[in-house]
Order: C-alpha cells, then structure tokens, then sequence
C-alpha cells in the first residue's frame, strides 16, 4: 500500500474502533503516527488488520450480545467506544505512555506487535524500582473478561508489591487517572424502571413492576 492508502486504511480501522472518532480520533493518530515512525509502511499495514482482530476480540465478552443481554439488557450505553474508549478518553493504548508519568498502583493496557502473530494485549506499570516498566502480557484467553473487577483482582494475586487500582487513560494532552471500578462499570443514558425477565440467560418482553412478585413466585 502507499502512504496514502495506508492513511485511509489507519482512519478507517481507527473510526470503527474508537468511536466517536470526532473525539478520539486525535489521540489515537498521534499514537499510530508514533508507530508509523518505527515501523515499514507493509508491516503497518499488516499490523493495522491484526490490531483491528485484537481489539474486536477483547471487546466480545463485555459487549457480546448474550453478555449485554443479561447484564446489560434495556440500557443505551453513553459512551458507544467503551470498553476501548470512554468518549475521548482511550483505555486501551496504541503506543506507550512516558513511563515517568506512573505512579505505584497505576497501570494502563496497551496493544502491541508479536512477532508474526496476532497483536498482544499487554499490561503495564511501574517497577519495582521505580525507573522502569514492568510489562505483563495478558493470555489471549482472558482478552473477554479484561474489563472486569475478577480480572484486576488475579492480576494483583499474581504479582508482589503495590496492589494496581488506577488505570491511566489519554486524550490529546491529558492523562487521566482512573480508578479501575469505574473503567469497567460503564455509564448509560437511560435507566429504566423495568425489570427484565430472564429466561436460560436470555432477555425476554420486559416485566412490569407489579407483576414481578407474582411471577417470582
């Protein structure tokens, strides 16, 4: 592909990804362009398709429809991007944060090249010295259930020092410092005074209020 190509190509990939890209859109290209940088315009290209895969996939378990029907049935979520994005803010990486930004307890995910796999999801924080990175590559089998309170608790299980709670989240010029129950418990717009009835784990006609004891019983 030409510059040119691979432009449209980073855009598109980007758009479907980060929405509302009006408001991501400027984080996440000065985080490809760094990327750019180091990397051939074929093996960018390459990289584009499987960062794309990547992060499709770490979606899937929080955003998978059986998954939002139970927890999340009847809910608009705020923010369209999450879990990869919450408006403007970009949860999962593109490129590394200065390292001199991390505090102990923070961290922040990042999707990075692997060799010539599928991209990897990594999590990464401060070092036990306290100069360096610590990176910690996270199984493909745990990518559907990232964005959970479970997930952090075995990360923390797994690993000595400081217990991580503040996930770092950028935007253009800012770095935000989140606490990880608020990253994976997202907002929505309308909440409504239904309940909805469950069957076998899946959403059927909502349940008026007063019927619900009736029906419990």
């Amino acid at each position: 592909q030409d510059s040119e190509s691979l432009d449209g190509c980073i855009q598109s990939t980007l758009s479907a990804l980060y929405p509302p890209f009006e408001a991501t859109g400027g984080p996440c290209l000065m985080q490809m362009t760094d990327i750019c940088d180091e990397t051939s315009v074929g093996d960018m290209s390459n990289n584009i398709k499987e960062e794309e895969e990547g992060d499709k996939y770490i979606t899937q378990g929080p955003r998978d429809d059986q998954g939002r029907c139970v927890k999340y049935c009847g809910l608009l979520f705020r923010h369209e991007g999450w879990p990869l994005c919450i408006h403007e803010k970009i949860v999962v990486q593109l490129a590394s944060v200065d390292w001199r930004i991390l505090k102990p307890g923070d961290f922040y995910l990042q999707v990075v090249p692997y060799l010539k796999k599928s991209p990897r999801i990594v999590l990464k924080c401060l070092a036990k010295d306290k100069h360096n990175v610590e990176e910690v590559v996270i199984p493909e089998v745990s990518y559907t259930s990232i964005f959970t309170l479970e997930w952090l608790s075995t990360i923390n299980g797994e690993r000595m020092g400081i217990a991580l709670e503040n996930c770092l989240l950028t935007t253009d010029d800012k770095i935000f410092r989140v606490p990880w129950d608020k990253v994976v418990n997202p907002e929505f717009i309308n909440k409504p005074k239904i309940i909805e009835a469950l069957v076998n784990g899946v959403c059927t006609s909502p349940v008026p209020q007063e019927n619900l004891k009736s029906d419990l019983e």
